[in-house]
């Protein structure tokens, strides 16, 4: 409702759209740190009085997404409602920062879920011994100087270290879950797993709310907020397409961006 009176409250729309990362992240990822500081002044304006997320998200970095979801429970105890309008999909970290939301919209064919945890470190080991001859050494000063380094052979003990802090993880992911969603941990085992599930099928299984876009959820954000006049607000701010040209190349390795550069404007 954009026509609304100026002293009418405002919605805030914030788009989480792409990876989620640590840091501040580039164009099309969710940095943390920025979409932290973007919580916060949502948070801290008092004309606005509820919050409407709107995720398109496959997931990211654990710490980044419990960040982003830390700010969000702020905005929560602060009185403010927040609602999630997930688009095409909103799985793992994506929605891990959705599921504490007062209420959750999924559009039919939206995927989401993902609700799961793993640990990937390369290693070229086995590259380097059997295909280009060459072998790895060390003197070490402990049992895991070494450990989990790229060019040697992983031990059975940091396998298993690797295994226990992946557990860690996921229990801290189901944890989240349950509490949000008002659900058992053991409820949402069964149905996390890293499986992914269209946005019916998630609502039919407690992962959502109801079904609809982004205008439903601001609907509801307004009701939830008890507003009958209300205008939207949207963060992040929709930059100049020149300025959002130079924000890619300044995100971009120098013979990237030169290349880009000619490709937009033409050599």
């Amino acid at each position: 409702n954009t026509t609304a009176p100026v002293t009418a409250g405002k919605i805030a729309i914030l788009f989480a759209e792409g990876e989620i990362v640590d840091g501040e992240g580039s164009y099309g990822q969710i940095g943390a740190a920025k979409y932290q500081r973007l919580l916060r002044k949502i948070r801290q304006d008092d004309k606005i009085k509820a919050l409407v997320l709107r995720v398109n998200s496959p997931g990211g970095s654990s710490m980044a997404s419990d960040n982003i979801l830390h700010e969000i429970n702020l905005i929560k105890q602060a009185g403010k409602p927040v609602v999630v309008s997930m688009g095409d999909y909103a799985a793992s970290g994506g929605y891990y920062i959705a599921c504490h939301a007062d209420s959750i919209f999924a559009e039919p064919n939206t995927i989401t879920g993902s609700i799961g945890v793993f640990f990937m470190i390369p290693n070229v080991s086995e590259l380097l011994g059997d295909k280009i001859g060459v072998d790895m050494d060390s003197v070490r000063t402990g049992r895991f100087t070494t450990a989990f380094n790229p060019f040697m052979q992983w031990s059975s003990e940091e396998g298993l270290i690797a295994q226990k802090q992946t557990d860690m993880v996921y229990d801290r992911f189901l944890s989240v879950v349950a509490e949000g969603r008002n659900m058992s941990k053991s409820a949402v085992h069964e149905i996390a797993q890293g499986r992914v599930w269209s946005g019916q099928k998630a609502m039919n299984k407690g992962l959502g709310d109801a079904a609809g876009g982004l205008d439903k959820a601001i609907h509801c954000a307004a009701k939830l907020a008890k507003l009958e006049e209300y205008r939207t607000t949207e963060f992040p701010a929709v930059k100049e397409p020149f300025l959002q040209l130079m924000d890619r190349l300044t995100n971009m390795e120098p013979e990237m961006g030169e290349s880009h550069l000619k490709k937009t404007l033409g050599s």
